[in-house]
């Protein structure tokens, strides 16, 4: 009686473990034959039956990778070609709108250092002047650097100090000319482009006998643009620039000219005064006709713009033949003494016009005073201050 009210009680206490569910962890009372000592698993309903023994059957179609799911054929080839492709999109991507992938664009103007710049072409004009053409580059996108030479370009007339190397000495030279192209290198990654000097050899010369003794293919160290005379003034505009060179010293006005009428507007800021373009007049001082520079430009833009641009030609010497007609009305002999400046100044406006000088010293003597090497004008000479003007209205290159 006794031992089987024990074995009911055992047989009872089972089956509510088995018929209750049973918390992670927690002990499971089960019969002595199958008790377990702990349960790893939650399980909500009672053990069905226990796992059969695989047969080898059975084991041999198991998949071997352990039962996970294979990707379909050619998975890792897509991947890879994905990759690919975006790598060459990236790619393409600098290639076209940056400059990371290109080398280094050199030979660029900058006024913050000497730079080295390539003699391309050089050309004599006279028996002792010639045209030195040096290659500018610019990158195909502008940077802070091209930004800033833009900036000195736009407000005026500049130059730049050109090094000579052996002696480290320098002398400040104004282009002629100055051209980048639009057009891109695509080896490169650069623009092309040139800029004009025009140099006279004198024997006590440094830098002129420096950079006439150069050939094609050399290089010369340059630092610029630097500003030398700001036309592009906000708040004044002007009637009539009266421009007075002689020798070399045609080279900040022919920049001026050619800029100049290249524009439709004043020098300066025509809201103040009207869209009246300014007027250039240009006495231009030579040896002798034959040692005029840049006549044949400066013809060709005379006659392109007759109301905009007039020129006298001064030479001291006669020409040895009968100038032409047209030629004649444009050619004076002499020298840009007291008398011809008066004649030339003729109409001046020291409110609305200004007088240029630029020329040898012995000619700026004479017209204006030599202006020092060091920063400043120095003070007004010569048969300017003779006739009357004042500092403010003569500007001396």
């Amino acid at each position: 009686m006794f031992l089987s009210t024990v074995g009911g009680l055992r047989r009872y206490a089972a089956w509510r473990s088995l018929a209750r569910p049973q918390r992670l962890g927690t002990p499971v009372y089960q019969p002595f034959g199958l008790r377990r000592q702990y349960s790893t698993e939650e399980k909500s309903a009672p053990l069905e039956k226990t796992e059969k023994a695989e047969s080898p059957a059975e084991s041999d179609q198991r998949p071997e990778n352990g039962g996970k799911k294979e990707r379909p054929p050619g998975t890792y080839a897509i991947w890879a070609m994905e990759a690919v492709g975006a790598t060459a999109a990236f790619v393409y991507y600098l290639h076209l709108y940056t400059d990371l992938l290109k080398p280094e664009v050199k030979e660029r103007l900058t006024p913050e250092k000497y730079t080295p710049l390539t003699l391309v072409a050089k050309e004599r004009l006279t028996h002792d002047t010639a045209r030195f053409r040096f290659r500018v580059n610019r990158p195909r996108f502008d940077g802070d650097q091209e930004k800033l030479v833009d900036s000195v370009v736009e407000q005026g007339v500049w130059a730049v100090d050109v090094k000579d190397h052996a002696v480290q000495t320098f002398r400040t030279y104004t282009p002629v000319a100055y051209h980048v192209s639009e057009s891109v290198d695509e080896d490169t990654g650069a623009r092309h482009g040139h800029m004009d000097l025009v140099v006279k050899r004198y024997p006590s010369g440094s830098v002129s006998r420096f950079l006439h003794d150069t050939r094609v293919g050399d290089q010369v160290e340059m630092r610029g643009p630097i500003l030398s005379w700001p036309f592009g003034n906000k708040n004044k505009s002007y009637r009539s620039i009266y421009m007075i060179a002689g020798g070399t010293g045609i080279a900040p006005m022919y920049q001026l000219i050619e800029r100049h009428l290249a524009s439709s507007g004043s020098c300066g800021n025509s809201a103040n005064n009207g869209p009246t373009a300014t007027e250039l007049r240009l006495l231009y001082g030579s040896q002798s006709e034959s040692d005029i520079l840049y006549r044949r430009e400066l013809d060709a833009l005379s006659r392109a713009h007759p109301d905009r641009l007039k020129i006298r030609y001064l030479v001291d010497r006669a020409p040895s033949s009968p100038p032409a007609a047209a030629e004649e009305s444009s050619l004076l002999i002499g020298r840009p003494d007291l008398k011809t400046i008066r004649q030339f100044t003729d109409g001046f406006d020291k409110n609305t016009d200004i007088v240029l000088v630029c020329g040898p010293d012995p000619m700026l003597a004479s017209v204006s005073g030599v202006r020092p090497i060091n920063a400043g004008q120095g003070p007004l000479a010569g048969s300017l201050r003779e006739l009357g003007f004042s500092a403010s209205s003569v500007y001396k290159f």
